[in-house]
């Protein structure tokens, strides 16, 4: 990989000399930004998309291995092949290399891969970068797409999904981990990792503070409120490429000529609404956002109707999702049959943990109930969940999702330290029970394992210095009370603060839109986001018309969970029509065609699934269509 430095201003007034002024995209980018960093990618040893996997070996549960100390080379193959799959799922049977994804038997994609990174004032890493460049990069129809990572994800984040459709379009692709991604720095060392996710030594006396720091929650900048502004400036550094190095004599690549989606699925698609709302300039053309995580004023109350999950009120932001479901859902699952779930199993072995959650409810006035059946039924209701699934609920549950996510916010949108330990919870390897410095090695391989927010890769949740058990050891359920804390803390000046800072606009600046959502998604839920961003659109907006939004029957915020019978028994895949909603736009853009109206598609789940069993997106929805009126949608299911 060789290094290319930033063109001097000079080059670029000689070149400005000879013809017409150099344009905003091909000038010296305005953000301070480390050395890019170009490779030649072949397409026989090496591709952009599976990083010389191919099909089969994204399919392949095992990933590449890693030598001691990794190479960036081998990093980023298991980093592609770690995030690849922890999206999307690689199961034939669910529909992978028919129904979406790339074909069996494709052609690996060459081409030009940059890596740079956006510097602080201190120095600081603030965001990674990656700009693919295809072979297939056609300069007469230029185009680039807006890849900002899902969840806490590092810079490969979106690898399976929008640069997976944008590459095989033969688009560039501008990645960004948005400011979140893999970074973890080790208290105990001061160690933390260089753009291309190699661990470096800190010039730092050793201690014995065993946390560690996790860049999305311990950024302390409240790192969601920058994440439009990083998958601008992805676009931009891609235009800057392009013409420095992919211009072959023509005319420059410019917003006027060249074609630029931005899109996205989870907090990737929250990361693209907020590009769209900061779109003043016109860097987009388009935004596709799937399933995203959504921030509402705290004072809009809107209405949803629907048979099966109405909604009245105001909307819930993921924290506050997160703190209820993380209270409420271990009750809500004591006593169930274990046989249910492929996840049952690690619950089995702690329903006792489960049932001291209903006593520890009930005794602080939660619920209200005389024994195990009812309180878990209690506990149910207050979830407030219309469309409950045991299997998701069992999944989450076994993986301490909730518990993460409410520390984790809990931290970023307090703008918090790693230090700060909020609640008596943290972060920490841990071996035999006890918390442990990570082993060098581990330490190694995290940017190529790790999903970027404990629990991930041998990081671990941490309650007053020890793990939240996961079974029937004593004690029971020791972090009860500072997940009570961490409610009241959600009420704190600070929390409040960073979290009505963070209030979508619902301005997208006239930028033809789509958003889709899975109806049965038990993360992301539609009714205090997808939905609610729709209520407030026309709320605040009545007269503009460049939204879409898309609700896919059976369909659930975790594809990759669809190798799994239980789940392809009941859901189908969303990224089919994330896909599809991507083309969709696509003709929207090249040929004028209208987007399809508001609507709910009903879908068949199978196994193995079929094309008929998704049915497209309609032209004309008839009964199906969703309805919006000021601070009210309808939902037809």
């Amino acid at each position: 990989m060789k290094t290319l430095l930033p063109l001097s201003l000079s080059s670029l007034l000689i070149g400005a000399s000879c013809g017409a002024a150099v344009p905003m995209e091909a000038q010296l980018l305005k953000f301070k930004h480390s050395s890019i960093r170009h490779s030649v990618v072949d397409g026989v040893n090496d591709d952009l998309l599976s990083a010389g996997l191919g099909h089969s070996g994204l399919a392949n549960p095992v990933g590449p291995t890693l030598s001691e100390p990794p190479s960036a080379q081998e990093l980023r193959r298991r980093a592609i092949h770690t995030n690849y799959r922890a999206i999307v799922s690689t199961s034939a049977a669910a529909g992978f290399g028919s129904l979406y994804g790339p074909r069996p038997g494709q052609a690996p994609i060459a081409g030009d891969e940059y890596h740079s990174s956006l510097v602080g004032k201190g120095g600081e890493l603030l965001a990674n970068y990656v700009i693919q460049v295809p072979a297939s990069f056609n300069p007469a129809k230029p185009c680039i797409v807006a890849a900002p990572s899902s969840g806490s994800r590092g810079v490969w984040g979106a690898i399976g999904t929008a640069a997976d459709w944008g590459l095989r379009r033969g688009c560039a692709v501008a990645l960004t981990d948005k400011g979140s991604g893999s970074g973890f720095t080790f208290l105990d060392s001061g160690q933390s990792y260089d753009g291309d996710g190699r661990l470096q030594q800190a010039q730092q006396t050793p201690t014995d503070d065993l946390r560690v720091a996790v860049k999305h929650a311990h950024s302390g900048r409240n790192i969601e409120q920058h994440w439009g502004h990083y998958t601008l400036q992805g676009v931009q550094m891609a235009f800057y490429l392009l013409n420095q190095h992919h211009r072959q004599n023509q005319a420059y690549y410019t917003r006027a000529n060249t074609r630029v989606i931005a899109t996205s699925i989870s907090n990737g698609g929250n990361s693209v609404l907020r590009a769209g709302e900061l779109n003043s300039d016109g860097w987009l053309d388009a935004i596709v956002a799937s399933e995203p995580t959504i921030v509402l004023p705290q004072d809009f109350s809107y209405t949803v109707q629907s048979k099966h999950n109405p909604h009245r009120g105001p909307s819930k932001n993921i924290l506050a999702m997160a703190l209820e479901q993380a209270l409420y859902q271990p009750c809500a699952l004591a006593g169930v049959n274990p046989g249910q779930s492929v996840f049952m199993p690690a619950l089995a072995v702690a329903q006792k943990q489960l049932s001291k959650r209903c006593d520890n409810l009930a005794a602080a006035g939660f619920i209200s109930a005389s024994d195990l059946p009812k309180a878990a039924r209690s506990a149910m209701k207050n979830l407030g969940l219309a469309l409950p699934s045991p299997s998701l609920q069992a999944f989450a549950q076994a993986n301490q999702l909730w518990e993460s996510v409410a520390v984790g916010y809990s931290n970023a949108y307090a703008s918090a330290r790693a230090e700060d330990s909020i609640c008596g919870f943290d972060y920490r390897h841990f071996k035999d029970g006890k918390a442990a410095s990570m082993p060098t090695a581990a330490r190694h391989k995290l940017f190529g394992l790790s999903s970027g927010m404990p629990n991930t890769a041998g990081l671990n949740l941490a309650y007053n210095g020890k793990p939240i058990p996961r079974s029937d050891s004593e004690p029971l359920d020791p972090h009860f009370n500072g997940l009570l804390c961490l409610r009241e803390y959600y009420r704190s000046n600070a929390t409040q603060a960073g979290i009505n800072a963070l209030a979508h606009s619902g301005d997208l600046h006239n930028t033809p839109t789509i958003i889709i959502q899975g109806e049965h998604d038990a993360l992301v839920i539609a009714n205090h986001n997808a939905r609610g961003y729709l209520a407030w659109r026309q709320h605040k907006l009545p007269a503009r018309n460049n939204l879409r939004y898309y609700e896919i029957a059976r369909a659930q915020h975790f594809d990759a969970l669809l190798g799994l019978a239980e789940f392809s028994a009941d859901f189908i895949p969303l990224h089919h029509y994330y896909e599809q909603a991507l083309e969709l736009m696509w003709q929207h853009l090249e040929t004028g065609a209208p987007l399809p109206p508001h609507q709910w598609v009903a879908t068949k789940a199978a196994t193995p699934l079929k094309a008929s069993d998704l049915p497209p997106i309609q032209a004309k929805p008839g009964a199906l269509a969703i309805r919006v009126n000021e601070n009210s949608v309808n939902i037809p299911n």
